[in-house]
């Protein structure tokens, strides 16, 4: 070899001292680079580096250069399916613990009858109107009879009596629309007072000079009624909402401090309101005596049977007696055995949305009118809403804005078919079924229904009743203690009521988690465990690779390249080569 061919062969290195540094330097760190030309080797090579070193199973056997290619797509096909099979049965778990995360079970410990309030009773007599202050029958057929006499005032005040009858009673060509405080006016001048529905009352056991200890006055659908241990009307509703016309509750009770969600205050005596059921057995209960006269029974407003509606409910409810009740037959005696049926919620439910676990808590659902949120009281409000929005007006034993207008006899049809409507719109929404022949109005009412959502509260009280009756001779009683029977009273019918707790303990009700966090990461961690030993250092391990791994190999590589620089500068080597020919000969 001449002089010049190895001054050629050195100059041609020279001119490329830095890709091959590079390359040198690049074998020295494993092979996991092999130059700008060959950048898809570098992928592949850290590809390799991850299966091999990834402690999921399967993977290692697909980055092993010795394994043959049948081999690795045995491992790869392997790998896919159990990845595929794995989502599959996490979907399901998803799917269970999002629709049902909640369990209804029954909780450890039966639940005393004292923690919770006794049961709130309101009556109302069927005889809307008493034959000797206004006898509903013969107008009746006077206002249906063309050719009769009768003058505006008897008109008006026969329609708004007709409004707590039967509907199909109500005069279709009557006023559709009057003053709210004119309606309950004339109901209360001529339905029973307390002094003629009430002879005596008992609770706990102790006879009370006066009902009115015990009852008040409320206004329903049914019209006037009679309560016991209802809250008052401060604390029922929000009276800031209500129209001032006239007042629903005549409540003067003080409450103690007791709430749905919280129950009674730990330091609160037996002197408590809502009163407490402190025992079980008639002694424990209240008992009272209801009275009517034969002259004063109407048989056409209510139907052939005459006595008293009953209904047990909440004391944080306003009763709706036109839709459940058990009744108090005239010259019979009731007896009723109360069986509490309590829900209550964990609270590990309280960071669920409201529709997962299908419930309420107190301070999820605003009502317009009611301070406490119950599901009678919610449906109470959606039918008041919805009511308005399709007559144009409202029932006025229910509550109302200042603003709403009050139906009257000429509407009482568009009201009964306003709450069967109500019904099936709800049916309808719940199955996403549209109807495509709906006006505005009907449109509208949908959209006040889609609204209404409701759902039970999270902690609900309600009372069933085993009921049982037999004949009450209230005369031979007076005969047996010869007490005389004045002429007056020959025509009066009795019916007593005994209202108490069945047992001393209730097994309560409980919604907890089906599916908790913890319990939804364990299943599925056990599922990817079982088929890829998924782990979550695992997940650690694959950050590591995406992130600091890169980060770290790429910092070595551009500080052997600084150093590949420094030891062969560009310059210098050119002027080496060009001007020490010799040199690099002799060496």
């Amino acid at each position: 070899m001449t002089a010049d061919d190895i001054l050629r062969e050195r100059s041609e290195s020279v001119g490329k001292p830095e890709e091959d540094v590079e390359k040198k330097n690049e074998k020295e760190d494993g092979g996991l680079f092999r130059g700008r030309r060959r950048r898809d080797n570098v992928i592949k090579e850290y590809l390799i580096d991850y299966t091999a070193n990834s402690n999921l199973h399967g993977l290692k056997y697909i980055g092993e250069k010795e394994r043959t290619f049948v081999e690795k797509v045995f491992w790869l096909f392997m790998f896919i399916c159990c990845v595929v099979l794995c989502s599959g049965l996490i979907s399901k778990l998803w799917t269970k613990w999002n629709e049902s995360p909640v369990i209804v079970s029954f909780a450890e410990n039966p639940t005393p009858v004292w923690a919770i309030p006794y049961p709130a009773v309101t009556i109302c007599f069927e005889t809307k109107a008493m034959q000797t202050k206004f006898n509903f029958t013969e107008y009746y057929h006077l206002y249906n009879n063309a050719s009769s006499n009768i003058t505006e005032e008897e008109r008006h005040l026969f329609e708004d009596v007709s409004l707590v009858c039967d509907g199909h009673l109500a005069p279709r060509n009557g006023r559709q629309f009057s003053s709210g405080v004119d309606i309950v006016n004339n109901l209360k001048e001529v339905s029973p007072n307390m002094t003629s529905v009430f002879f005596g009352c008992m609770w706990k056991d102790t006879p009370k000079q006066t009902c009115e200890d015990l009852f008040s006055p409320i206004l329903t659908e049914e019209g006037l009624c009679y309560t016991f241990n209802t809250l008052g009307a401060q604390e029922l509703f929000r009276l800031e909402n209500l129209h001032t016309e006239y007042t629903y509750l005549d409540n003067y009770f003080n409450s103690s401090g007791w709430t749905l969600d919280n129950g009674y205050p730990t330091d609160t005596l037996s002197d408590t309101y809502p009163h407490k059921g402190l025992g079980h057995g008639i002694k424990a209960g209240v008992t009272f005596l209801l009275k009517a006269y034969e002259i004063d029974l109407d048989y056409l407003c209510k139907g052939p049977v005459q006595g008293f509606k009953i209904l047990l409910h909440n004391p944080a409810e306003l009763p709706r007696l036109s839709q459940q009740y058990f009744r108090s037959p005239l010259s019979q005696e009731v007896v009723v055995a109360v069986k509490p049926k309590m829900m209550t919620t964990s609270d590990g439910l309280r960071p669920y949305d409201p529709s997962r676990r299908k419930c309420y808590f107190q301070n999820e659902r605003y009502l317009q009118y009611f301070k406490v949120y119950t599901q009678s009281n919610c449906e109470m409000e959606c039918t008041t809403n919805y009511t308005l929005a399709r007559c144009g007006c409202v029932h006025f034993g229910v509550p109302r804005g200042p603003d709403m207008k009050v139906c009257n006899a000429g509407k009482v049809a568009c009201l009964k078919q306003a709450q069967m409507d109500l019904v099936l719109t709800l049916a309808q929404l719940e199955l996403n079924i549209d109807d495509t022949n709906e006006n505005e109005t009907l449109r509208e009412s949908r959209e006040i229904a889609a609204k209404c959502q409701c759902m039970p509260a999270c902690t609900s009280i309600e009372y069933e009743a085993e009921t049982s009756q037999a004949d009450y001779n209230w005369k031979a009683i007076f005969t047996a203690y010869k007490q005389p029977i004045e002429e007056n009273e020959n025509d009066v019918k009795f019916a007593r009521v005994m209202i108490f707790f069945k047992e001393a303990q209730f097994i309560t009700s409980r919604r907890s988690e089906l599916y908790g966090q913890t319990d939804f990461l364990a299943n599925c961690g056990g599922v990817l465990g079982l088929f890829l030993g998924f782990s979550i250092l695992s997940v650690v391990e694959l950050l590591y690779f995406l992130t600091l791994r890169i980060c770290c190999v790429l910092w070595r590589r551009r500080a052997a390249k600084k150093k590949n620089l420094k030891l062969f500068p560009k310059e210098d080597k050119v002027e080496t080569v060009s001007s020490k020919p010799n040199k690099l000969y002799i060496d």
